[in-house]
């Protein structure tokens, strides 16, 4: 699924101009996707985007950080599902954007790759379990992407990018289905 996603999203910014590269290996971590393009001004605009797709959302997003796993002597696992507390959903949420985004990493990566611009941090999802935690993204700057809308925009087709990725085949095979579905 991921693999998919990422496909699309990629097609996505293709067509919204970006030129992209996709899977930027750092160490044992990964940057999604990485997208540049001319703004209207001649500089250049550069996003981070990070894609996490699911349908049937079993877990939060972010990760229990090591402090709360470990909380009151008993070990929870860092993927726990269990309900957590508003304090709880923003203090993982807060290191998950540290830890997607804004890790010297990360930023050495983009630096090397782009030097001198400045970066703008995006999430596309699907269904999550709390929205709060994109509540907590967005107040840290990171602007939220619901996948449907996305995937809304590919079937309106190319617009002023280009398409390029395999998102686009998958995208054109999507807009089939939308197009020649019978009605009931």
């Amino acid at each position: 699924m991921a693999l998919l996603a990422e496909s699309l999203v990629e097609e996505w910014l293709n067509r919204r101009g970006f030129f992209t590269i996709r899977g930027v290996k750092h160490g044992v971590n990964e940057v999604d996707l990485l997208g540049i393009r001319k703004r209207t001004d001649d500089s250049l605009e550069g996003w981070h985007v990070e894609v996490q797709v699911s349908f049937r959302p079993v877990s939060y997003i972010a990760n229990l950080t090591n402090d709360i796993a470990g909380k009151d002597g008993k070990r929870r696992s860092k993927t726990s599902a269990k309900a957590r507390t508003s304090e709880e959903v923003e203090v993982c949420a807060q290191e998950w954007v540290r830890g997607k985004f804004l890790t010297d990493k990360k930023r050495r990566v983009r630096e090397r790759l782009w030097p001198r611009i400045s970066w703008l941090y995006h999430f596309v999802h699907a269904v999550v379990r709390d929205d709060s935690e994109l509540a907590v993204f967005r107040d840290l700057g990171v602007e939220c992407h619901p996948f449907s809308s996305v995937l809304s925009e590919l079937l309106q087709g190319t617009k002023e990018g280009f398409s390029g990725s395999a998102g686009g085949d998958i995208a054109e095979i999507v807009g089939y289905y939308k197009n020649h579905t019978p009605k009931p």
